[in-house]
Formats: C-alpha cells, sequence, structure tokens
C-alpha cells in the first residue's frame, strides 16, 4: 500500500468514478484504475461495489478510506 494509493482511492471515493479522480489528480484513468486494482489485489478484497452510478465503498474499504484519511 502506498500513498499515492491511498490518494487515488480517497479521490475515487470523493468523486465516485474512477475517470473523476483521474481528471481532479490530473493523471489518466487507466493509472488509477491499474493502482485500485494493485490495491484491492494485495488487500485480498474489494474497496469499492461498482455500479450504475459509480463506485461505492464496501464495509472493508470505508475501513481503508477512514486510514487513508487519517494520513
Amino acid at each position: 500500500m502506498t500513498f499515492q494509493q491511498l490518494q487515488y482511492i480517497l479521490e475515487i471515493a470523493r468523486t465516485g468514478t474512477v475517470a473523476g479522480a483521474a481528471k481532479a489528480l490530473f493523471i489518466s484513468s487507466s493509472s488509477v484504475s491499474i493502482s485500485l486494482n494493485a490495491l484491492e489485489k494485495e488487500l485480498g478484497y474489494p474497496i469499492f461495489t461498482r455500479t450504475q452510478k459509480g463506485l461505492v465503498p464496501t464495509t472493508s474499504g470505508s475501513q481503508v478510506l477512514d486510514y487513508a484519511d487519517q494520513i
């Protein structure tokens, strides 16, 4: 888990989409998506649930987001 990955997931949570996070962070959507997938693989569980309205934190993902927000 890197500081950069934590920044990305906080921005995803704020905007609700990978594309929105990428735009706010001035990077490509693929960079955010790859980073999110790597973090979820490292943790062994999804951080977000993909819905038609965007990404919503899972219960476990909310704990990771709380941790990221504290840092």
